[in-house]
């Protein structure tokens, strides 16, 4: 099994990450597809197993931002935590409002075409606050944290990660070697654990908020991500190669419908997330062949954060506009839902080069200012959701 490039710098590049941003955002919008276009049959099935656990996708982000993080933290510290939280925000938050703006567009489009409306979505001041100020994740009742735009509960997480970044990272710095390896051990079995946690401990009412939606309770991948980047940067960590590491991840990914559902929206593949990782950046560290580095799914993983933003806001106003009453065949199907896939990113781009990118380069020269400069890699500037 390979070794991480001893003391490798953070400058280095790292742009399979970026290209893995793409697959996990491809299995995100994989599951929301399946979700809203009704489809009969084996098409269904052939749904269930390939589609339906994509919410994984998001896990595999929370790990992500920890690992960006602290790989674009020179010297291995952060900046002081009111400099870096700003920064965080300015990061995120421009492309994050245009995308709310379109989620309260679209909710009125999809109200002149079903009065019914869909509760999950729902537009009013305690959503608009909640959202604005990206606190959704901390309520425990759906129709708060699913407000306006579904998918923004990630963010509210990622918000209280960022939060707490400058205060784990010197903690977990600390550690070194066998001691690292074990703490991402440790993070890997709490993980797993925080259903049981949840049965044993949380309301039944709120378990499903408890162990996917709850950022402290989220934060576990977070911290494995910082342990992992930790582990790369020093050159202790030891792990298959890029390849082998993809192929269990995937094997992972197809077999988690076996496990029970709590496990199966978060944890599930928590373990050869912490292996495909570090895996791809030492690929890129060592200039080993990595499929992810491929320049269009670099590409497409740079506007991956846009993308996570609007895709399901594109999804569920079409759906509501063409109706769910009945299955399409499978044909129709496929077709929507590769008819979205190519709306949300003519969507994205755009997003990503007028807005985000913008508030990308303000986040750099501000970084140069800063006592930890802002990393230069487009990579590492990456937030982890999306």
């Amino acid at each position: 099994m390979p070794a991480s490039p001893r003391a490798a710098a953070p400058s280095s590049r790292l742009p399979s990450l970026t290209g893995l941003r793409f697959a996990a955002a491809l299995l995100v919008f994989g599951v929301h597809a399946y979700s809203f276009i009704p489809v009969g049959g084996f098409a269904h099935d052939l749904g269930h197993l390939l589609l339906d656990p994509g919410d994984l996708g998001v896990s595999f982000f929370f790990v992500l931002s920890g690992f960006v993080l602290t790989w674009a933290a020179k010297g291995g510290s952060a900046r002081p935590l009111g400099r870096f939280f700003a920064g965080r925000v300015l990061r995120i938050y421009p492309a994050y409002v245009v995308a709310l703006a379109l989620a309260v567009a679209s909710k009125w489009v999809g109200d002149l075409a079903d009065p019914v409306g869909n509760r999950m979505n729902q537009v009013n001041g305690h959503n608009l606050t909640t959202s604005l100020f990206l606190v959704q994740a901390w309520y425990p009742d759906d129709v708060t944290y699913l407000g306006i735009n579904p998918v923004a509960w990630s963010l509210s997480c990622e918000i209280a990660f960022y939060a707490a970044f400058p205060l784990l990272l010197p903690l977990l710095r600390r550690l070194t070697g066998r001691a690292l390896a074990g703490a991402a051990a440790f993070f890997v079995v709490l993980g797993l654990l925080m259903p049981l946690i949840a049965h044993l401990f949380v309301d039944p009412a709120y378990q499903r908020w408890f162990v996917y939606v709850l950022p402290a309770t989220r934060a576990v991948e977070f911290a494995l991500g910082i342990t992992l980047a930790l582990l790369v940067r020093s050159g202790a960590w030891r792990g298959p190669g890029l390849p082998l590491a993809s192929a269990l991840f995937a094997a992972n990914y197809l077999v988690v419908n076996l496990l029970p559902h709590q496990v199966r929206d978060t944890a599930a593949v928590l373990a050869t997330t912490a292996l495909l990782i570090p895996a791809a950046a030492t690929a890129d560290l060592t200039g080993a062949r990595s499929i992810w580095r491929h320049p269009v799914l670099v590409r497409l993983g740079d506007a991956s954060y846009a993308f996570f933003l609007v895709h399901l806001t594109i999804v569920t106003t079409a759906m509501t506009i063409l109706g769910r009453s009945h299955d399409y065949p499978a044909w129709q199907a496929m077709s929507l839902g590769m008819g979205f896939l190519v709306v949300s990113y003519a969507v994205a781009l755009p997003l990503h080069r007028y807005v985000e990118a913008p508030a990308m380069r303000l986040l750099r020269r501000r970084g140069s200012r800063a006592p930890i400069p802002a990393q230069r890699s487009r990579q590492p500037e990456q937030i982890g959701v999306g």
